[in-house]
């Protein structure tokens, strides 16, 4: 699976309620900078994900605490970033 375990560090929430192709897209671009991700479905989503193919609980994606401003800006659309002045 393509989760890691975030050792020695608090978790903090990055973004939830997605759904498995969300969260993987968002997963690979923060594994791609070096950024460890948690995944975590909520409830029974992740076996019914298995027989009907659909998490209807959606998943929470967490990253270290220290990491969460880089995670959160890495995430932001690029146009969001011109309108910041």
């Amino acid at each position: 699976m393509s989760e890691e375990i975030i050792d020695n560090y608090k978790e903090e929430l990055l973004i939830s309620n997605l759904n498995n192709i969300e969260a993987e897209i968002i997963m690979s671009k923060l594994q791609s900078y070096g950024i460890p991700v948690l995944k975590k479905t909520k409830g029974t989503g992740e076996i019914m994900e298995i027989y009907t193919g659909v998490n209807l609980y959606g998943i929470d994606v967490y990253v270290p605490a220290h990491m969460l401003d880089v995670a959160k800006e890495l995430l932001k659309p690029i146009n969001e970033e011109d309108n910041l002045e």
